[in-house]
């Protein structure tokens, strides 16, 4: 991994998602990605966010005394911050607002506001929980199949269209499937020519 991102072109209001899963070794938990974080620290970017792929209820089995792994890491890096697109829906709260919430000097709220009933913002940025199912398919031959859910949803937050998505460690080609559907420019890399 180090050599591939030590040599993936990043603009500078780039961002890089990488996905993590948990590592066991002799019982206890390995944080790899600690070193993973020094070393992209070392090309010059910062560890800028974590956020939990939420997979679903976890896997039948025994788990040596653990609970149903059902979750994975994604490690969020970038030299510059940029703006997030506000693509879910915001949900209402069913209640009508009537005031800004916002105190005065003297402690009252104001009476009304422009948008006084309705949503405030009808978009807005996702969750730092991307809460999309795994899926078991037998269709494709490889080991760890992301749902296509998943890139868009990374995709759709941090580029917009007609914008570029690079994956280094492209696999079956999930995140060219969803940048296709999104719309967005798609460079793949694969070792594995199958």
């Amino acid at each position: 991994m180090r050599g591939v991102f030590a040599n993936v072109p990043l603009l500078d209001d780039g961002q890089c998602l990488v996905n993590l899963g948990l590592i066991h070794r002799e019982g206890e938990v390995v944080s790899y990605w600690d070193g993973w974080i020094e070393f992209m620290k070392s090309l010059g970017m910062r560890h800028f966010g974590w956020y939990v792929w939420d997979q679903g209820s976890g896997l039948p089995g025994d788990w040596n005394g653990r609970l149903a792994p059902s979750h994975e890491f994604v490690f969020h890096f970038n030299k510059t911050a940029r703006k997030v697109n506000k693509w879910t829906p915001a949900k209402s709260s069913g209640r009508v607002i009537t005031g800004t919430g916002m105190r005065r000097a003297d402690g009252s709220t104001a009476e009304k506001m422009s948008h006084d009933g309705e949503s405030v913002n009808a978009m807005k940025v996702a969750d730092s929980v991307l809460r999309v199912y795994r899926e078991m398919r037998r269709d494709v031959d490889h080991p760890a199949v992301f749902p296509v859910r998943l890139p868009q949803e990374i995709a759709q937050s941090f580029t917009s269209q007609g914008e570029t998505v690079a994956d280094p460690f492209m696999g079956s080609g999930t995140t060219g499937v969803a940048c296709a559907n999104l719309g967005r420019s798609f460079i793949g890399i694969e070792i594995e020519p199958k």
